[in-house]
């Protein structure tokens, strides 16, 4: 099977619409089974199909988004092999990603808080349940408008790390050595550059990362180069909220503190868990409501 599907062409049950995405490692498609209905079919790129890795990815990361089943992550509802290519069925979510949102200017701090408690509800289940994602970044969040206001949908447990009980129920399979490094080097915390063990604490780094973008319409670090930049995630401390919303109203001590809090480079003095940092943004959307 080649990297393009063409529309009309059936894959298993499921025919297909239209292609959504495509990148190194994957290829989505919009397709629909034979009652009408429409779901994303993903599929590893030609070159890594005969990669026993890249199938044990594939089929780890369909167990955890099916295990995971929250309101704010994806969900797969099928997975199947077809001619030597393994096929993930997964819930079809329109809207955009989150790094299509800032391009021209920052959110609002209402609604990147509103997104970050979002993302924060979805990966704090996957915390309890064992998940550490690893890849938190803007195009591996979706936002969805709604009737009741915009959704947040967690894509893409490809590289998840499996701790506790998670590893247990799925089979203790490791699929990186230790000291290994995966993750999106804009996004990852110190710990998982230098090759350490990394929990929940790790997510919440990347979710500060996102929040400071979010609010100040860049990153906190930024480099051409990938080594420096991974070096910047590790000795360099971030710059201040307040000081890059240059005395803006909105940048409460508490909505800096929550920022901050995230992004200290120990993770035994970062927030403790996600439940710990949304009490936080709570504190920092109190402070909100404050402001004249």
């Amino acid at each position: 099977m080649t990297d393009t599907l063409e529309a009309g062409l059936k894959i298993g049950t499921y025919q297909v619409i239209e292609p959504i995405g495509r990148g190194g490692m994957a290829g989505v498609w919009a397709v629909q089974d034979e009652a009408g209905h429409r779901y994303a079919l993903k599929s590893p790129a030609s070159g890594l199909r005969a990669d026993p890795g890249t199938w044990r990815r594939f089929a780890r990361e369909a167990k955890a988004m099916c295990l995971i089943d929250h309101p704010n992550v994806v969900s797969v509802v099928d997975v199947f092999v077809e001619a030597e290519s393994l096929y993930l069925v997964m819930e079809l979510v329109g809207g955009s990603t989150l790094d299509k949102l800032f391009v021209r200017a920052p959110l609002s701090p209402r609604r990147a808080l509103d997104i970050a408690r979002q993302l924060l509800d979805g990966i704090g289940h996957a915390h309890a349940l064992g998940f550490v994602h690893r890849d938190l970044k803007p195009a591996n969040i979706m936002v969805v408008a709604t009737a009741e206001g915009e959704r947040v949908k967690i894509l893409d447990f490809g590289i998840v790390k499996l701790i506790g009980e998670a590893e247990a129920a799925m089979g203790g399979e490791k699929l990186t050595r230790s000291g290994n490094v995966t993750g999106t080097p804009a996004y990852m915390a110190p710990e998982q550059v230098i090759g350490r063990s990394v929990d929940g604490r790790t997510d919440l780094y990347s979710l500060g990362i996102l929040l400071f973008q979010m609010l100040s319409g860049h990153l906190p670090f930024q480099h051409r180069d990938l080594l420096e930049l991974m070096r910047m995630q590790v000795k360099m401390q971030p710059p201040a909220l307040d000081a890059v919303a240059h005395g803006q109203p909105w940048c409460t001590p508490e909505l800096a503190a929550l920022v901050a809090g995230a992004l200290v480079k120990e993770p035994a003095e970062r927030f403790a868990n996600a439940q710990a940092m949304t009490a936080a943004l709570d504190r920092a959307s109190r402070s909100l409501d404050q402001l004249v």
